[in-house]
């Protein structure tokens, strides 16, 4: 390990156009505005001493507006010598953001114009480093809409059980009892329908293809591909092993492929931030008593252990051999069995379990020893474990972690977790609590809790839609969501609550904007 610490140094001496303190400008273009994507994220980097610029909000894809893509680009191209590191999601300036790149009627060769002049971008940076991320498009279990086509309201599901059979029969690992309900499908969805939804995705291959070009000529310093929602057999999980036999051609120090979205953008922001500060951390990974890092989570294709190993590789940073020498530790709270219910399914309840106890126990430990540990709470999808956050609680250690996730999908999680523990010594006590009690609101209390319960007493009975909420109808939810996240949060939080507001930013259930009420007051120490 010694060695690999020397080669390590040694690499980050070699390292041109740095610099020894955060302080610096990054510019920052998120996919859309959401708090996880936008305002989350920033403020993460603030914390970390940087200046993170990004594009007037007016410009930025919205709840029911796609980013304005050439006052994007103009804005890019305008600032980008100003900046140490440009950090940009390329399905912002391309198709207009995430649920853009789904719903979008742009002609192929305007989307191939716009990869180009992505590409492009480094002759106008002033040789800045530039890191872009991008996503292939995912394949949704239900019948969905409006963040796909108007055709998923009728044919989503079948969409999906479409594409697993035919990654099946690819794969070669279909039965004859589903050779027979692919030929059904291919007969039952109309032809419009397919042919609109393979042009759609044909589409987006080919416009990530060319941004494989941009590594491969040397413009991109770093591509991230997401392989937002998918599953072991499905149409997004059929197309990435097409697209990986192109990714594995190119060097693996420059680019990295796996599941998810939304935690792309502060992975990248990470990675600048230990590229510029001339750092690549060690980081050890521990998992919870059960399956462990050979659970396959919901919404995603690869095991955790697969997926932990990339993000850290993408984050800047490399896997430890042992917890002696590691500079974080990410411990990741997997389900016993490897099966990842919902966070709102009744098995989540607060009985502290023995597995639970096994890996708190895990975790003090390291706390006590002063060895920066975050956890990454997967054991549920789209919400936080509740016996784990209580048991945090009641050992007086849920402060005492680098970074805390439980919010989505796994690789959201971890990915936050991630790059957020990596960060932590450059923020201040304050910084670091005031991050960490968004965390543990958003994750446990609304997204574990609270929004089913303002489903069934408030937005069903009253026969409210789940997006799309009139202004009256979301100020209602706003209030019940921040009465009851102050109650519940009590117990393990106090008054906190008090000291923040809780607002549904799109419109919709979905996520919650957790804010500091001096939020336009810098709560960190600059690094330096």
């Amino acid at each position: 390990m010694k060695l690999v610490r020397i080669l390590l140094f040694l690499a980050g001496i070699a390292l041109s156009n740095t610099v020894l303190a955060a302080g610096g400008t990054i510019l920052y273009i998120p996919i859309d505005n959401r708090p996880i994507s936008l305002d989350y994220t920033v403020r993460i980097m603030e914390a970390a001493g940087w200046d993170v610029k990004t594009p007037p909000r007016e410009i930025i894809a919205g709840a029911n507006k796609s980013a304005d893509a050439d006052q994007l680009f103009d804005w890019l191209e305008e600032n980008a010598s100003e900046s140490l590191a440009i950090v940009v999601a390329s399905d912002a300036l391309i198709y207009g953001g995430l649920v853009e790149s789904r719903t979008h009627e742009i002609p192929l060769y305007i989307l191939k114009e716009r990869a180009q002049r992505l590409i492009d971008i480094r002759e106008k940076s002033g040789d800045r480093l530039i890191y872009i991320f991008t996503t292939i498009m995912r394949s949704p279990k239900m019948n969905i809409t409006p963040v796909e086509p108007a055709y998923y309201e009728e044919w989503g599901q079948k969409l999906f059980n479409l594409g697993a059979l035919e990654d099946k029969l690819e794969a070669k690992n279909i039965k004859r009892k589903e050779v027979r309900e692919l030929a059904e499908l291919r007969k039952e969805i109309p032809k419009a329908v397919l042919d609109d939804m393979y042009t759609r995705r044909g589409n987006n291959i080919k416009t990530t293809e060319l941004l494989l070009h941009g590594v491969e000529s040397g413009d991109f310093d770093y591509l991230l591909i997401g392989r937002d929602d998918t599953a072991p057999y499905s149409q997004a999980h059929r197309e990435a092993r097409n697209m990986e036999i192109l990714v594995n051609e190119l060097p693996k120090e420059k680019i990295r492929f796996f599941s998810g979205a939304d935690q792309l953008g502060i992975l990248l922001l990470s990675r600048a931030s230990n590229k510029l500060l001339q750092k690549i951390p060690l980081v050890n990974v521990v998992y919870a008593p059960g399956k462990g890092g050979t659970t396959i989570p919901s919404y995603e294709d690869d095991t955790v252990a697969v997926s932990t190993i990339q993000h850290i590789y993408a984050a800047g940073a490399v896997p430890a051999r042992s917890v002696k020498n590691a500079d974080l530790t990410v411990a990741v709270n997997t389900p016993y069995n490897g099966i990842t219910e919902d966070a709102s399914n009744a098995t989540n309840n607060y009985a502290k379990t023995a597995e639970v106890t096994k890996f708190i126990d895990v975790v003090e430990g390291f706390v006590k020893n002063k060895q920066p540990i975050a956890i990454a709470d997967i054991k549920y999808g789209n919400g936080a474990d509740n016996a784990l956050v209580t048991e945090l609680s009641n050992r007086n250690i849920s402060y005492e972690l680098a970074a805390y996730s439980g919010w989505n999908t796994a690789g959201n999680s971890f990915g936050y977790a991630l790059a957020q523990g990596l960060l932590h010594e450059m923020f201040s006590d304050n910084y670091k609590k005031e991050l960490l009690d968004v965390r543990y609101f958003d994750d446990w209390a609304y997204q574990a809790n609270i929004r089913m319960q303002v489903y069934k007493e408030l937005i069903w009975p009253n026969h409210w839609p789940n997006s799309d909420l009139s202004e009256d109808e979301k100020i209602a939810a706003q209030n019940e969501i921040t009465r009851k996240i102050t109650e519940i949060s009590w117990p393990l939080m106090g008054e906190t609550a008090n000291d923040y507001s809780f607002t549904l930013p799109w419109n919709r259930m979905f996520e919650v904007y957790v804010e500091h009420r001096d939020g336009n007051v810098k709560l960190f120490n600059t690094a330096g």
